[in-house]
């Protein structure tokens, strides 16, 4: 058994445990695998235990790998968008999770061709006041989703959200929470999302608590990343 396969059995069996003890959680959540620098082998070696999803957050990184595993696997798009990116973006991936603009998701739309599904979206919410990455406020979302519904080749799924690196847990499950309830009151108002995109390799645990139902796994899975 290599390392790879000994991490995955191991995430597996800290899923099944935080499900066995929650009694509101029915499912284990979409483990994305988060390829960023990471080699073709130890993707191959990944989708033979049975993943297939795979997350990116480097365009032209990811296109290669995309080639490759196209037919076999869901690719999802977890970097910043730039918009003289979207072209690409849209062409390679199945999920976007990083959306905070209408330019973006107008420029997606423009270039996604109607004769392929719709590209699947996510909201990333700002869930720290001191978060300086792009994200989207909470009061600005509903105004942003009605926008993006107008976008037939797109389908809006969920909310994305991101705690600073280094925050403690307390923090991150409040902060968690409050995507969560975020996401209630939107779907309560006639919202139509099945997609909470929450949880990485040092918190995923917290995250799945929280309800989360699609974790992006990097580190856990394959090791500390070898710096290139």
């Amino acid at each position: 058994m290599n390392q790879i396969e000994k991490n995955y059995r191991s995430i597996q069996k800290t899923i099944a445990k935080i499900i066995d003890q929650n009694n509101h959680l029915v499912e284990p959540p979409t483990l994305i695998a988060v390829t960023k620098r990471r080699s073709i082998e130890e993707i191959n070696t990944a989708y033979q235990l049975g993943i297939n999803h795979f997350g990116e957050n480097y365009l032209q990184e990811a296109i290669e790998k995309i080639n490759l595993f196209k037919e076999q696997a869901t690719w999802h798009f977890i970097g910043s968008i730039q918009s003289n990116k979207t072209k690409l973006i849209a062409k390679h991936f199945d999920w976007v999770h990083t959306i905070t603009r209408i330019k973006v998701a107008q420029k997606l739309h423009e270039y996604r061709t109607s004769k392929i599904q719709p590209l699947n979206i996510c909201i990333q919410v700002k869930l720290d006041d001191d978060d300086t990455r792009d994200s989207l406020p909470i009061n600005e979302i509903p105004q942003l989703i009605k926008e993006i519904e107008l976008l037939q080749n797109l389908k809006i799924r969920g909310l994305m959200g991101m705690t600073q690196p280094g925050s403690s847990l307390q923090h991150r499950d409040q902060c968690f929470k409050l995507l969560k309830d975020a996401f209630d009151d939107l779907n309560q108002n006639g919202y139509n999302m099945n997609t909470i995109s929450l949880g990485m390799s040092d918190d995923y645990q917290l995250a799945i608590q929280n309800n989360s139902n699609m974790i992006r796994i990097g580190t856990a899975l394959f090791g500390v990343r070898k710096s290139i």
